[in-house]
């Protein structure tokens, strides 16, 4: 079991594991990490997730105690949400995948290959179905999620200004000092939660 707070913690590696906030609310707090290739993040019990009204997974505090791994049902049954087009797929290798996830070991989104492809080169067809092709055929691919969305460059956490805030609705993210005007973020300033990267929503989904 892992579970944790993310509004208290300053466990780094913890952070760069598992999503910070939790997938149903997109609020902090005692979570609980997904041990499967999601590693997502959820509000455990009702209590955990009573002051962002999170629905939460609904367990009681002893049967999140008695959790060894948790997985979430996405990764125990193999289906998972493509984080383009929202619609489930199989990502089970298995059978028959129709979804395939991110290389990148702190990613945890998974993408058609037609959609994913279709996004990484957006004005070229050809090099887009072919892409598709080696998706469809195993081969591994980093999603757009890796790069700013303005200056296509990887981010340098030695840099503040070169980190990236990442949207939590579709796979853009920018460099600080890429940050588009109409960019927002929501902020609870009554209790001095500072600006973070997982609030921000990007134009498109503002």
């Amino acid at each position: 079991m892992d579970i944790h707070d993310h509004d208290h913690t300053s466990d780094a590696d913890k952070d760069e594991m598992f999503d910070r906030v939790c997938a149903l609310c997109d609020d902090g707090g005692e979570i609980l990490g997904c041990e499967g290739r999601c590693i997502r993040s959820f509000h455990p019990t009702i209590e955990s997730g009573a002051g962002s009204f999170c629905e939460s997974l609904g367990y009681t505090s002893e049967q999140v105690d008695a959790i060894q791994n948790f997985l979430c049902k996405n990764c125990q049954y193999q289906q998972h949400q493509c984080f383009i087009c929202g619609r489930l797929g199989s990502s089970d290798k298995s059978s028959v995948a129709e979804v395939f996830p991110c290389i990148s070991a702190t990613c945890g989104h998974f993408y058609h290959p037609q959609c994913v492809s279709e996004l990484i080169f957006p004005g070229d067809k050809n090099q887009a179905q072919e892409l598709q092709k080696q998706i469809e055929a195993g081969d591994s691919f980093t999603c757009p999620a890796h790069k700013c969305s303005v200056c296509t460059q990887g981010e340098d956490k030695s840099d503040p200004e070169m980190h990236f805030a990442v949207c939590r609705r579709c796979p853009k993210a920018y460099h600080r000092k890429c940050l588009p005007r109409n960019i927002s973020y929501e902020r609870n300033d009554a209790k001095s939660i500072p600006q973070r990267a997982w609030r921000v929503s990007c134009p498109k989904e503002s």
